[in-house]
């Protein structure tokens, strides 16, 4: 059985479902239709939440990428100011670890 197979039935039953509550009085809003509304409000409300998810982590690696970019300035104005034996030691760690 495929999935389009499956929706159908699944659907044809909540039909049923539906007309067999309204036909005892006890409700119309089972259709679907209104299945339907709901499923599109929730995806709806998936896709924001990703997108939230999805700005919270650009946020953040905007804010790693800043603290990287101090670090190295910092690195560098060390280097730079260290005398020229250990400036060349600290360039050869720093050329290790990047």
């Amino acid at each position: 059985m495929n999935t389009k197979k499956i929706v159908e039935f699944a659907l044809g039953q909540l039909d049923n479902l539906g007309f067999q509550l309204q036909k005892h009085g006890i409700s119309s809003n089972v259709n679907r239709h209104n299945l339907i509304a709901i499923a599109m409000t929730q995806q709806e409300r998936v896709k924001a939440e990703i997108s939230r998810v999805e700005l919270k982590i650009d946020i953040q690696k905007a804010r790693v990428e800043r603290i990287r970019q101090q670090a190295d300035e910092l690195v560098e104005n060390v280097i730079e100011r260290a005398p020229a034996p250990i400036a060349e030691q600290l360039t050869r760690v720093k050329a290790l670890v990047a």
